[in-house]
């Protein structure tokens, strides 16, 4: 089977909607077969980012799954810095993996042939 690089670009919120946890699903079991290079948070995606969310206790901690996921996988999780500053993301309130990056990052991952899933 061929070997395929994934760049998943997630714009929505991680609780409240199901983009991004759908999102998660797709990176993990997409992570086991073909490489998913980086994950890139955008517009209210970039809430996935937050180290003080505090899910309710009968719900799934998304934002350190993704950070587990990156940990595990080796895959990069970068949001978009104009998108986190409209927000008040910051590098302070980053979980562990996260980075900070631009729309330029997503454009050069993509420049070198991953392909691009978007969750919205």
């Amino acid at each position: 089977m061929e070997q395929r690089n994934f760049v998943l670009l997630v714009s929505g919120i991680p609780y409240g909607s199901e983009s991004a946890s759908l999102a998660y699903l797709f990176a993990r079991a997409a992570a086991e077969r073909h490489t998913v290079a980086a994950v890139f948070f955008y517009e209210d995606g970039v809430l996935n980012a937050q180290k003080f969310t505090s899910p309710a206790s009968d719900e799934t901690d998304l934002v350190s799954l993704w950070s587990r996921f990156a940990e595990v996988y080796g895959a990069r999780l970068i949001i978009c810095s104009s998108a986190g500053e409209r927000r008040g993301v910051t590098p302070e309130t980053l979980k562990k993996g996260f980075e900070i990056g631009s729309l330029s990052d997503l454009a050069v991952l993509l420049a070198e042939g991953c392909r691009l899933v978007q969750f919205k």
